[in-house]
């Protein structure tokens, strides 16, 4: 894992080539839970829009998952199905794309936060570790 994750680092275009498969979208660019409040009819409202442009909404996802872990109401998994399940609320079609976009998203938050969960719990480096090589055979 560590070999393919330095690969990426060094050289990401297999990863975007391969992300630009899927649908990308408008994002904010910083889902930390610093930037998102709720408005008084309960809407969510997201602040400090330094980061904004065209990505896969999964990695949205995934970086609202590494950089919220400690602070996160409920699990990795959870978050991930509530975030796919509302996509389709919305009437998102997601049964083609979703699961390649989450697994080469999540990969692609390894090669950029990995310095830091390799410095963190083992048990979280282990949960990235497990969906990174997931997006690896997808490459």
């Amino acid at each position: 894992m560590i070999t393919v994750i330095d690969d990426l680092r060094r050289d990401p275009s297999p990863l975007v080539v391969r992300i630009q498969d899927t649908p990308l979208s408008f994002v904010h660019g910083d889902w930390k839970l610093g930037n998102v409040g709720t408005a008084a009819d309960g809407r969510t409202v997201l602040i400090d829009w330094t980061y904004p442009g065209e990505s896969p909404c999964t990695y949205e996802l995934a970086w609202y998952l590494a950089i919220n872990r400690a602070r996160m109401p409920q699990s990795k998994e959870d978050t991930i199905a509530r975030f796919r399940s509302s996509l389709a609320r919305e009437g998102v079609d997601t049964a083609w794309w979703f699961d390649d976009q989450l697994a080469l998203s999540l990969l692609a938050a390894l090669v950029v936060f990995g310095w830091e969960k390799a410095l963190g719990e083992d048990d979280e480096l282990a949960w990235w570790c497990h969906r990174a090589r997931e997006g690896a055979t997808r490459l």
